[in-house]
């Protein structure tokens, strides 16, 4: 029932009851043998509304209590559960917006893959919850080298992709190498190893005449000849 038609029926109720309430404080009906009736209805009437108030609290309740899960779990669906980052499906999401966004208003943007060098050693070595807590310190540090409206995300195994909206190519690999810096300097200290580790990654900027797969696929085309280089380096998608 609409907002207003619940107050109307709220004050026709209210208006009723004081009727009622009136009749049975008047004098005249003292005598009246359905007065007591009357009153008993009333008094039924009056708990009757008062649980339907209860009620309607509760349901109250119960409807944000479910709107919370509902968002809760929408929330889940789009994060890594393991590095809190936003996990393969949001980043393509996000990707394919911006993208739209640039080629409607001329503007441009790029992305960036990077994959840890050397990382199933890391495994081999040390097992693998120290794998895992070796990406988690990871998606720390690459938030700490990005703008709060750039996109951090894992997008499987030891491979993260980063959106960055508003970024030319000379600034993507700007980025780029300050992630790949900061991976290098970084101590990992996962269960107290003191782990090293580098990362290579490749950059491709937003062109009108590709789609999010296309410029993905270059962007690992770049990180692919990166490793081939001889690995913790940054390149540029041809």
């Amino acid at each position: 029932m609409p907002p207003k038609d619940r107050d109307l029926v709220s004050c026709l109720e209210e208006l009723e009851t004081t009727r009622f309430e009136q009749l049975i404080a008047d004098d005249r009906f003292k005598d009246n043998p359905l007065l007591p009736e009357l009153r008993q209805l009333h008094e039924l009437y009056r708990t009757l509304a008062q649980r339907t108030e209860r009620m309607a609290r509760e349901k109250g309740r119960l409807e944000s209590q479910l709107a919370d899960i509902s968002r809760s779990l929408e929330l889940a669906t789009r994060i890594d559960a393991m590095t809190g980052l936003a996990n393969r499906r949001a980043i393509m999401e996000k990707i394919d917006q911006e993208f739209s966004r640039a080629h409607r208003h001329q503007r441009t943007a790029s992305i960036v893959l990077a994959d840890l060098d050397n990382y199933k050693l890391i495994n081999d070595t040390h097992g693998y919850n120290t794998g895992d807590d070796v990406l988690v310190e990871v998606a720390r540090v690459l938030r700490g080298c990005v703008r709060s409206e750039d996109i951090c995300a894992r997008w499987g195994g030891e491979e993260f992709l980063l959106l960055l909206p508003e970024t030319p190519l000379e600034g993507a690999l700007a980025v780029a190498n300050k992630i790949r810096e900061s991976i290098a300097m970084t101590l990992f200290s996962a269960n107290r190893h003191g782990i090293r580790l580098t990362a290579s990654l490749g950059v491709c900027e937003y062109r009108p005449d590709q789609n999010i797969f296309e410029a993905i696929k270059r962007a690992d085309q770049a990180l692919h000849q990166a490793k081939l280089a001889g690995k913790n380096r940054a390149l540029v998608a041809p």
